[in-house]
């Protein structure tokens, strides 16, 4: 199973539990209990973890200034009524060769919306672009 790192403002109900159902998930705030954990420490945590993926909708982690070899982020640009999408989208998401297994997820840095995904991964500069499969042709 893969490890989901949830930022700390995604819902309970609309993703944590939905994704719990097929995903390890856990919290941001749970990998250090009783610490603030400001948004520039978020890279530096996910490092001493085994291959996470980082779920957020804070914009600010979509920078390629972030890839790292031993982590992936994965940036939703949706507003808080539309977390909802989260888990849909990941599940669409993790069908799709580039993003399949965590090998294979490790180093990007993606942003992911109902339209396509746009990434950038370790050891290449150019933003990499994917439309969603045509479902039925």
């Amino acid at each position: 199973m893969s490890q989901i790192i949830l930022d700390d403002q995604l819902f309970d109900l609309e993703v944590l539990l939905t994704l719990a159902r097929w995903v390890t998930v856990q919290r941001l705030r749970d990998l250090r209990r009783g610490e603030v954990i400001k948004d520039d420490r978020v890279p530096m945590l996910l490092g001493q973890l085994r291959q996470p993926t980082f779920v957020t909708i804070d914009m600010a982690f979509w920078n390629a200034g972030l890839r790292d070899a031993r982590s992936c982020i994965l940036c939703f640009p949706l507003r808080n009524d539309e977390q909802y999408q989260i888990p849909t989208l990941l599940r669409q998401l993790f069908r799709l060769p580039e993003f399949a297994v965590k090998a294979a997820r490790m180093g990007k840095v993606a942003k992911i919306s109902v339209t396509d995904v746009e990434y950038w991964r370790v050891g290449s500069e150019q933003l990499h672009r994917l439309a969603w499969p045509t479902i039925g042709h």
